[in-house]
């Protein structure tokens, strides 16, 4: 190991056994991306363009969407699935009625054995939606009430109506044999929340009736972090943007919003970069995107759906109209062709319904920190020697080729100020140690391309530097050019 390195061995993010890291399915990490879509919106390119819409969703290889029913059969025949979320109407006072007519058009788009509807969702963020208390402010968004009850008051203060639609919403689909198989999500929180309240869904009240917890935790800084800096930014963590500010070291969104679900596993059904004005640049989506989602796998969360997958309206000055994948006049903007890039190079689905069990991999990483390190456009001379921040997602495909996921989960910006300033950390050289059965390497790097660059091994080792960016590193027991990919 040189002077000066970390070395990490089985970061923590993976689990550890005696013969090495237990890989994840490379298929499962590309069945946990999903993006949001508006089919419902018929004046954006939603409803305009929609065949064209169709058409880039399927060619990035993205299999499923949080939408509604109105798409969800034409979109089930290209193979992509639906997700929806279920609440009672606006002004409308919601009963089991409302519930039994859902299911039944659930069971429409689903009829024929077609599978359109893969996911159900409870309400949307019903703390901006719902009547805030029982049959009152039943106006513009607080609308929404279920047997009386809205969003907060009720039985000892608990969110009442919200907690009673979600509760009959999942006896209803589990005790109907055609709908039970569908995972139950729970409803999201459109608020942040804080320590000094925590989540007004109290503790374990949302367990029994959901599969799969939920909440948006839309990255973009971290109140609740330490105000401590790190390279150019003076306070880290709270003003920095990456995947990883409020789900790891300071991981609030799990430490609110996972507790009323637990033990449940977490889903997100709503995360993402805006490229407005005073948001992001479309590169620095482009390099966020790709980590969010390993991010978040990394972290447990079974599936995510992006924010959203086309900018529904053209005005810059819009936050949440420039989110997409996809700019509003249907160009692809570099995100697009990232996670199009990743999908491709991981896509490896059963055939015929086969199970697969991926295997473990003895390997290390010794990570060297960058100091003195110049920053472009600032000229702020700083170190980088959190090497903790190089993280690893390992995936095995079927074919027994490992695909080991590496990215320096940093920064890109700083969102202390407005418009945000761009960051320009550097890679951080990495040895990474191999078993012998690894016979050849190949790195890839999906923002650039799908091509892929052999790497030499020297006595079980390589040598390569860790970007700001998703790379991948395929290993394999053949050499490259038997390689099986």
């Amino acid at each position: 190991m040189c002077a000066g390195s970390i070395a990490l061995t089985l970061s923590g993010l993976g689990s550890a056994r005696a013969d090495g890291e237990q890989a994840r399915g490379a298929d499962a990490f590309v069945e946990s991306i999903g993006v949001n879509a508006h089919w419902n919106y018929p004046d954006t390119p939603y409803g305009v363009s929609f065949e064209k819409v169709k058409r880039l969703l399927v060619a990035a290889g993205i299999r499923h969407v949080r939408g509604d029913f109105s798409r969800s059969r034409d979109l089930a025949g290209v193979g992509v699935r639906t997700m929806v979320s279920l609440s009672p109407a606006h002004n409308e006072n919601g009963d089991e009625t409302t519930i039994a007519k859902m299911k039944d058009q659930v069971k429409v788009a689903n009829a024929g054995g077609l599978k359109a509807i893969d996911w159900i969702e409870g309400p949307n963020e019903p703390d901006l939606f719902w009547a805030k208390t029982d049959n009152s402010d039943k106006n513009g968004f607080g609308a929404i009430t279920y047997k009386g009850k809205g969003f907060a008051g009720g039985a000892n203060g608990i969110i009442a109506g919200v907690a009673a639609f979600q509760k009959d919403l999942y006896m209803a689909f589990k005790a109907d044999p055609t709908t039970a198989g569908l995972p139950i999500i729970g409803p999201s929180l459109g608020k942040t929340y804080g320590y000094e309240t925590g989540s007004p869904f109290k503790k374990g009240s949302m367990t029994d009736s959901v599969d799969y917890g939920n909440f948006h935790p839309y990255p973009g800084g971290n109140p609740f972090s330490d105000r401590a800096g790190y390279g150019t930014l003076d306070w880290y963590i709270g003003h920095g943007t990456q995947p990883s500010a409020n789900l790891d070291e300071f991981k609030y969104a799990f430490d609110i919003y996972a507790p009323p679900f637990a033990p449940k596993p977490m889903a997100c059904t709503e995360s993402g970069y805006s490229t407005f004005t005073n948001g992001q640049t479309e590169a620095v989506q482009a390099k966020y995107i790709p980590r969010l989602f390993c991010e978040y796998f990394l972290h447990g969360i079974v599936r995510t759906y992006l924010y959203e997958f086309v900018d529904a309206f053209d005005n810059k000055g819009d936050r949440d109209s420039n989110f997409g994948l996809v700019r509003h006049d249907l160009t692809p903007k570099p995100s697009y062709a990232a996670v199009k890039n990743l999908i491709g190079l991981l896509s490896d689905p059963a055939a015929g319904g086969s199970e697969f069990k991926p295997g473990s991999l003895d390997f290390s990483l010794a990570v060297t920190p960058v100091k003195g390190y110049r920053e472009p456009g600032s000229g702020q001379v700083v170190d980088y020697d959190r090497t903790r921040y190089v993280h690893h997602l390992l995936l095995q495909k079927r074919s027994g080729v490992f695909c080991l996921l590496l990215y320096h989960e940093v920064s890109d910006e700083d969102g202390g100020v407005v418009p945000h300033r761009v960051v320009t950390p550097p890679a951080l050289p990495t040895v990474v140690t191999l078993p012998p059965s690894v016979r050849s390497v190949t790195a890839y790097y999906p923002n650039d391309g799908v091509a892929g660059t052999p790497i030499p091994i020297v006595a079980g080792k390589i040598s390569i530097s860790v970007p700001d960016r998703v790379m991948l590193l395929r290993l394999s027991q053949r050499p490259f050019h038997t390689e099986v990919f």
